[in-house]
């Protein structure tokens, strides 16, 4: 029953994983530029990296919650905010007629894996990701099981994710789909975060 409860923060974290940001696009230009199997290393680096971002994301929330209960209303807040921004992030990318793909050259398995691995440690779109996350589904810090779950949960779906992006983009074929889809994906998904993030903010009592 508590992994029926995780399943709508998971598919959150999981549009999350298939919007266009950093370490999207740093899986599908070294999937294009460098072939498969360093395109696979990226995953890898991702889902290790959200192993790392959501222990130390939701143990502290955890931890933090159960010494200042208060500051949920604050968190909530700052979600709230944050995905207004990101929605404004991702219309204004939806509207931008220039974007270009680029590809990465000649990686190796083990650079590839590093450098996705850095990306996604230093990407601050990931913390503020989490932070959303958590004050929209406070459950995945309810207890020591959804902790655990919704950490290998995460880090599962940001590992499949980015190996569906690595198998798709290995063909070069695969970046005018992308192109011609990046924007309208861009769209729907900033109007979604309006939606989230005006329903946080009104909520607040």
């Amino acid at each position: 029953m508590s992994f029926i409860n995780l399943l709508p923060a998971l598919g959150f974290l999981i549009l999350n994983v298939f919007v266009p940001g950093p370490n999207v696009l740093n899986t599908i230009a070294t999937a294009i530029g460098s072939g498969y199997r360093t395109g696979l290393a990226c995953a890898v680096a991702c889902g290790v990296g959200i192993l790392l971002w959501a222990t130390a994301a939701l143990f502290g929330a955890a931890v933090f919650f159960q010494q200042y209960p208060l500051a949920n209303k604050s968190l909530v807040i700052i979600g709230g905010v944050l995905l207004l921004y990101f929605s404004f992030k991702y219309i204004k990318r939806s509207l931008n007629r220039n974007e270009e793909l680029v590809s990465i050259q000649n990686q190796s398995y083990n650079s590839a894996f590093w450098q996705a691995l850095l990306v996604m440690m230093t990407n601050p779109k990931v913390l503020t990701t989490w932070l959303a996350v958590i004050s929209l589904f406070p459950i995945i810090t309810d207890g020591l099981q959804n902790i655990l779950s919704f950490i290998i949960l995460s880090a599962l779906a940001s590992f499949l994710g980015h190996a569906i992006f690595a198998t798709l983009f290995s063909s070069k074929a695969a970046s005018i789909i992308y192109l011609s889809l990046y924007r309208p994906i861009n769209g729907i998904v900033g109007i979604g975060f309006c939606f989230y993030g005006l329903k946080l903010l009104t909520g607040i009592t």
